[in-house]
């Protein structure tokens, strides 16, 4: 049996953890930036935003 959904919630999960720890201190919607960019790099293994943003939103 393949868990890939679970496999890709403790992905998102841990990410989710480590942004909170180095974005404390900064607001909501960079502390969004910050998680979304770091769960399309993970994602996507691409630095370009224009395939992170396809990753994310499609």
């Amino acid at each position: 049996m393949n868990y890939f959904t679970m496999n890709t919630y403790e992905m998102k999960r841990e990410i989710f953890n480590f942004t909170q720890k180095i974005t404390n201190n900064l607001n909501k919607s960079t502390s969004k930036f910050v998680l979304d960019m770091q769960y399309g790099l993970a994602k996507g293994g691409s630095c370009l935003i224009s395939e992170i943003a396809t990753l994310l939103y499609h």
